[in-house]
């Protein structure tokens, strides 16, 4: 834990208290006071740094309209796509991308690995990307044709991109736990989870294990919001859909996956469906910045694009 202009015989009191951050940062001083020994100056200052490290400060309106104008944006690589967005894949925010197989989901998640390497003038961030893959579907034969595509190292791009297979829902919170040493030293600006509903849809079945599986949810998810804030970096989830027989929310009965709780946590959230031969269909349908809108889209040999260049197209 890293905390500036905190005493180093308090930060290590800290260590051996296990607290984390935002622990620390949600406390009362006279909360941090009962778990370690220090006056209630010496945590008063100990919460308000740990708040600053993540950003949760109280601001003015036109303060944090001025910090929102600083974050980093990744481009899709589509313009039109980047527009319902607000200028593409957010930094400091929690994207779900959700829809059915072959709307494009994973191959979105491929052309972000890829951009977020780009310079800032051409719509990257300059930092490399982490995958978590719970599905088994990286596939680093596809990154290498879309990156030879546009003409890009392909061997750079690749030992940017590091990837973890997820096997179960606990190995999930593992692998998250240990993101902050692996953000820091490897410039991760894009963190991935394909798919986060895999293994808790298999693993919490029946009712009696619906209001553990929603706990678990809400955990993970607050886990990444605040990797998000803390690190500056992009947090996209893809979600799977399921079927909804009594509403049409996006024109046809299906709807994401893992229910009302987790629906509050994404600070957007994308449809993608299919539309005719390489054309897909992208739907910003929750967002507090934009207003519902859909762009047209492509999946290509290339990669994601506003227009199609084969007739080939990939799910």
């Amino acid at each position: 834990m890293e905390l500036k202009g905190i005493d180093k015989q308090i930060l290590q009191k800290l260590k051996e208290s296990k607290l984390t951050l935002e622990n620390i940062a949600v406390s009362t001083s006279d909360e941090l006071i009962r778990k370690i020994e220090i006056s209630k100056k010496e945590a008063i200052k100990v919460i308000e740094t740990a708040q600053n490290e993540l950003g949760i400060q109280p601001v003015t309106a036109l303060q944090f309209l001025e910090a929102e104008g600083k974050r980093g944006k990744i481009t899709t690589s589509s313009s039109e796509f980047d527009g319902i967005l607000g200028g593409g894949i957010w930094t400091q925010e929690l994207t779900e991308v959700a829809g059915g197989f072959g709307s494009g989901k994973t191959q979105l998640c491929f052309q972000l690995c890829i951009n977020v390497q780009l310079p800032f003038d051409e719509g990257g961030l300059e930092g490399n990307a982490f995958f978590i893959d719970t599905e088994r579907t990286f596939s680093p034969k596809r990154i290498v044709e879309m990156a030879t595509y546009r003409g890009l190292e392909v061997e750079e791009i690749l030992e940017n991109i590091y990837i973890n297979s997820a096997l179960n829902t606990h190995h999930l919170f593992s692998i998250v736990d240990t993101l902050d040493e692996i953000i820091q030293k490897k410039n991760i600006k894009l963190l991935i989870v394909d798919s986060f509903a895999s293994h808790f849809r298999s693993e919490y079945i029946g009712k009696e294990r619906l209001v553990e599986r929603q706990q678990k949810i809400m955990q993970i998810a607050e886990e990444l919001i605040s990797l998000a804030v803390k690190y500056d970096l992009a947090v996209v989830v893809t979600n799977q859909i399921m079927a909804n027989v009594e509403e049409f929310l996006f024109g046809s009965p299906e709807e994401p996956a893992l229910g009302f709780a987790w629906a509050h946590r994404p600070q957007q959230r994308i449809f993608l469906r299919k539309s005719r031969g390489s054309s897909r269909i992208a739907r910003l349908f929750d967002s507090s910045r934009m207003p519902e809108r859909e762009a047209l889209f492509y999946v290509t040999e290339s990669g994601l694009t506003d227009a199609p260049f084969s007739s080939d197209f990939y799910s």
